[in-house]
């Protein structure tokens, strides 16, 4: 939890800072993956939001937040995933309207996992990465597509990643 408490404290204070005339906010769903050591996958579905703010020319500082559920297996009542990070992001133009980027950064992640009525919570940090592309559609809006890779640990829940597809809006 106190991982999760610094993490807020960083994504605020980045707000605080990002009030700048290109930055943006995307809104995005999400499929998270996440392994088990039983050789297994957890799919939950949801939303992402970003927040980010340039800091150099192809250089952005950007925010993710994001949570997931499922309750499709019968093997458990509900599946949940929350996550949040903070990310470096660089880009290499390709042509005048798109551009791959690269993400690298920490990231924290809480899964909770409803069996027979009981609960049980797993939380993660560490380093992250992911890449993407983004197509410019309009002056203030960009479709966007990435994976990122968040958290790969031992355990019981050896890899968390997530592919994710929306919208990125600039203000």
């Amino acid at each position: 939890m106190r991982k999760f408490l610094l993490i807020t404290t960083l994504l605020s204070a980045f707000a605080a800072t990002s009030a700048t005339a290109s930055s943006y906010i995307s809104v995005e769903g999400t499929s998270v993956t996440v392994e088990n050591n039983l050789d297994s996958e957890l799919n939950p579905m949801g939303l992402r939001f970003r927040l980010g703010t340039p800091i150099a020319q192809n250089l952005d500082l950007e925010a993710h937040v994001g949570f997931g559920s499922d309750d499709r297996d019968s093997s458990y009542d509900e599946f949940s995933s929350a996550y949040m990070g903070l990310f470096l992001k660089g880009y290499v133009p390709i042509g005048f309207n798109s551009a791959f980027y690269a993400m690298g950064g920490f990231s924290a992640v809480n899964l909770t996992q409803v069996v027979d009525g009981r609960e049980f919570s797993d939380e993660r940090t560490g380093l992250s990465y992911g890449a993407g592309m983004e197509t410019k559609i309009s002056e203030r809006i960009d479709l966007t597509a990435d994976y990122m890779r968040y958290v790969r640990d031992e355990g019981l829940f050896e890899d968390i990643s997530a592919v994710s597809f929306g919208l990125k809006f600039y203000f």
